[in-house]
């Protein structure tokens, strides 16, 4: 689907919303008084819930890497997830520019690319899954939605049974018949990474460890603002706005989310302006300090960047050392401008 497109569909079901929700509009005097009073031991906490899940994020992928026997510093896993985040959620075609910039930079350290594509798509693969089980939780809480989770529940075994019964003959004839170079390259990817049982368990609780921090990070943000809301509202909003900013395909939902996470609490019942706040300090939190820290992990990443930083800090220790030899007592004894230059 093109861009235009793309923007027309979010147009389209944020138009009729607008129109709906129009008289329930905070104006700037509500949402600025509800940013007066937030408290910043809970706002603290909001931070520290995004930094760990993005953390926990990075821990996946280095786990995914140390199965296939490649091992990744945990401060650069940290950084390259940071920086993939931010190409993914600020570039058009993010995700597919994210991917190629991933796979240059694991290329880099060592890394064979059947290892690499099998990273990529596990690390999807177990997030999606538990986003999906998160979500199936979203619906069956909510009182209004729990026959749509029950479909959905059903609807997903009956593919799950089904894909594990046929062994996914059909498919890998199709391909073998219409793509077998991609074939190929999915069984490589299936040989480099061979999670054992405990394995599969330690990178499920990872991913879905990663969307729950995300979701503290939301609730916190909620108790800094003052907005006393349940927790599977939180959910339902939170599992809400990511899909729209999913199927919306805008990059990091920009927008959409916001409006979707924002329609959600004010239909449960928020203020116009204390829903604003929270959206407002969720996103700059979860997406415009991520975005900006990401680009500066990417900076840090080039090597260009690094020598040079490396050579301003021999230079700023050097002059640091001539300077504290300097102001010594006995540096005319000693010789201070005998210190390497």
């Amino acid at each position: 689907m093109s861009p235009r497109w793309r923007y027309a569909l979010a147009l389209g079901v944020a138009a009729p919303a607008l129109y709906l929700l129009k008289d329930r509009l905070p104006g700037e005097d509500a949402v600025v008084g509800a940013l007066t009073g937030l408290d910043p031991i809970w706002l603290g906490a909001a931070v520290l819930a995004e930094v760990m899940s993005m953390s926990t994020f990075a821990r996946l992928v280095r786990r995914l890497l140390a199965v296939g026997g490649t091992r990744l510093t945990m401060p650069r896993a940290v950084a390259l997830t940071y920086a993939r985040t931010a190409v993914s959620n600020s570039l058009p075609a993010g995700p597919v520019l994210s991917l190629a910039y991933v796979t240059r930079e694991l290329s880099r350290l060592g890394a064979a690319k059947p290892l690499i594509a099998a990273t990529l798509v596990l690390s999807g693969v177990y997030s999606t899954a538990t986003f999906t089980l998160l979500g199936v939780v979203a619906l069956l809480a909510e009182p209004a939605t729990r026959p749509y989770a029950l479909a959905v529940a059903c609807l997903l075994l009956a593919v799950a049974s089904a894909m594990v019964r046929l062994h996914l003959h059909p498919v890998r004839d199709w391909m073998r018949r219409h793509s077998p170079a991609v074939l190929e390259q999915l069984r490589a990817a299936r040989e480099a990474i061979r999670p054992g049982r405990r394995d599969r368990v330690v990178l499920a609780g990872l991913a879905l460890a990663n969307w729950m921090l995300d979701i503290a990070c939301l609730g916190f943000v909620c108790a800094a603002a003052g907005v006393s809301i349940s927790p599977p509202t939180v959910l339902f909003g939170y599992v809400a706005a990511k899909a729209a900013a999913i199927l919306a395909l805008i990059p990091g939902g920009l927008g959409v989310a916001e409006f979707g996470l924002g329609a959600t609490f004010v239909a449960a019942g928020v203020t116009g302006g204390a829903a604003a706040a929270v959206v407002l300090l969720y996103r700059l939190i979860s997406y415009w300090a991520v975005l900006v820290t990401g680009w500066l992990a990417w900076a840090l990443l080039l090597d260009r960047v690094r020598a040079a930083l490396v050579q301003a800090g021999h230079w700023g220790w050097t002059a640091l050392l001539r300077m504290g030899a300097a102001m010594g007592p006995c540096a005319a004894l000693y010789g201070y401008r005998d210190l390497p230059r």
